[in-house]
């Protein structure tokens, strides 16, 4: 039996990685469907529903259900969350700041980097995440 040497070049190795991680970006930058945005707004059920970078700040979702929805860099800046279904749903990267989660349920719910600055947590209590103000960019 003869043994066959491979060799793999760095450029086959790269490419290979990002054919790999390619997929997982474009997940991240998909936008939210409008059909599915209209539909939360209307009858606030919307299981699984990407509403990824989705803009529903001061939105009247209470009670909604919301459960493995993608709201990942969602803008959810003052929204009434209050009783909103949550369960598995993705919040990464969301802006929740002062919105109100009172009564909740975020089970399983992935926040990674989500902003949760002066929101009222699904306890009733105020968010104690640390609030970072942007600073200007100098445009010079």
């Amino acid at each position: 039996m003869k043994l066959i040497k491979l060799r793999i070049t760095p450029c086959l190795t790269i490419a290979f990685l990002i054919s790999a991680i390619a997929p997982l970006s474009q997940t991240q930058s998909t936008l939210a469907n409008p059909v599915q945005i209209r539909q939360v707004l209307q009858t606030k059920i919307c299981q699984g529903c990407n509403l990824s970078r989705a803009k529903l700040s001061f939105v009247n979702l209470r009670g909604a259900d919301l459960r493995n929805a993608n709201l990942a860099s969602a803008d959810l800046k003052l929204a009434d969350l209050r009783e909103a279904d949550l369960i598995g749903a993705i919040l990464d990267k969301a802006d929740l700041r002062g919105a109100d989660l009172t009564g909740a349920d975020l089970t399983g719910a992935y926040t990674l980097e989500t902003n949760f600055c002066g929101a009222i947590m699904p306890n009733g209590e105020k968010s104690t995440q640390v609030c970072h103000i942007p600073l200007p960019v100098n445009t010079k």
